[in-house]
């Protein structure tokens, strides 16, 4: 251990830090931007906007290595901040149409139609043929073999809640 109480392989990473020119910081940048190409949504951009920063600064103040570090994890935590606010105002805004809005959601598709149930209820569960699968579906009451119900909620992705059908 060195005297400021860092260890001899933590000097040598901090040093490394601190001999890296704007160039390597703008390589660095570039390489994170364009990983963002090929592993789309991952919030790489934004710590390689964040590593731009830095060799900005690392080309107009000089600065330690730690010193360098607090800085580039000061712009990350703010670009990524930029972007958590960004990609939340582009979610907002995007409405789904309808037609896709159980797109991968095949339980959710079902919600609102009317299906026969294929058993008779216990303890407020039958089944229902939906297609060529039987679904379980969750219901109030005794309702018996072929009584119509309304798919009314989705519990797990794989429980459909449903009331009896009064059409």
């Amino acid at each position: 251990m060195t005297a400021a109480g860092i260890k001899e392989d933590e000097m040598g990473f901090l040093e490394y830090v601190e001999q890296t020119t704007y160039l390597g910081w703008f390589t660095f940048g570039l390489i994170l931007v364009l990983l963002e190409l090929f592993i789309p949504g991952t919030y790489l951009i934004w710590f390689g906007l964040a590593a731009f920063v830095t060799g900005v600064l690392v080309s107009c103040i000089e600065l330690s290595g730690i010193e360098i570090l607090v800085y580039f994890a000061l712009a990350s935590a703010m670009f990524a901040g930029i972007g958590w606010y960004v990609y939340t105002k582009i979610i907002n805004k995007s409405k789904v149409p309808e037609k896709y809005k159980y797109l991968n959601d095949m339980a959710g598709s079902y919600i609102g139609k009317v299906y026969n149930l294929s058993e008779d209820a216990v303890d407020g569960r039958a089944k229902a043929k939906i297609g060529d699968t039987f679904w379980l579906v969750e219901v109030e009451g005794n309702l018996k073999k072929g009584d119509k119900v309304k798919i009314t909620g989705v519990e797990n992705g794989v429980i459909l809640k449903a009331e009896k059908y009064k059409g």
